[in-house]
């Protein structure tokens, strides 16, 4: 903290001095270099607090996650849940897999929560949305960040396959991951909108 008080602080000085006698242009580019530095220091800063933030929360369990996940959602029912993917014991997770009544469509939720001292490294994905700005649009597919319902997701997309996967960071801790195929656009987000998100706050 010290240290980037200290540089912005410095950054502050060099512009005052390099503003006298220095054209209106310099100083223009001088004030515009000063004001990324500052804003990136204060992101900086943001970023670091929201890791100590997780690393000293206690994970929810596996167990917690899959009692949230509901039995039935948006015209579909849960079918079973998929086994967790992630090795470390300090970090938990949970999906299931959905089908609709005619068993023609597919769709599988996942959630993993980022807190605890790796928590970060599950949620990298999920972290991504909240801070990048992608927007890889192609016709046969994209990948793209946006807000939508008060969430901002990150977006990808295959036509061929009729893929969609969706992915945000909830309460900026729990990554939740949408992947299907064959779903349009809007029953997505019918069951992202279905989602009971608040009932994570108590975890």
């Amino acid at each position: 903290m010290k240290k980037k008080k200290f540089i912005y602080t410095s950054l502050i000085t060099v512009t005052l001095l390099s503003a006298c006698g220095s054209t209106t242009k310099e100083k223009e580019e001088t004030k515009a270099i000063v004001e990324e530095t500052v804003k990136t220091v204060k992101n900086q800063q943001k970023s670091d607090d929201f890791r100590e933030q997780l690393k000293a929360q206690e994970p929810a369990t596996e167990a917690q996650f899959q009692n949230w996940l509901p039995e039935n959602i948006a015209n579909f029912n849960r079918k079973e849940f998929t086994k967790t993917r992630i090795s470390q014991d300090n970090i938990a997770s949970a999906g299931a897999i959905y089908n609709n009544e005619n068993d023609t469509k597919n769709l599988e939720i996942k959630i993993v929560d980022g807190a605890s001292k790796d928590g970060l490294l599950a949620i990298q994905s999920h972290y991504m949305a909240q801070t990048l700005e992608l927007n890889n649009v192609k016709p046969s597919q994209h990948e793209k960040t946006y807000e939508k319902n008060g969430l901002k997701v990150l977006e990808t997309y295959v036509k061929k396959d009729e893929f969609y996967r969706v992915s945000f960071l909830y309460n900026m801790r729990f990554g939740i991951t949408i992947e299907n195929n064959g779903l349009s656009y809007d029953e997505v987000w019918q069951v992202i909108d279905a989602l009971d998100l608040k009932r994570l706050n108590s975890l």
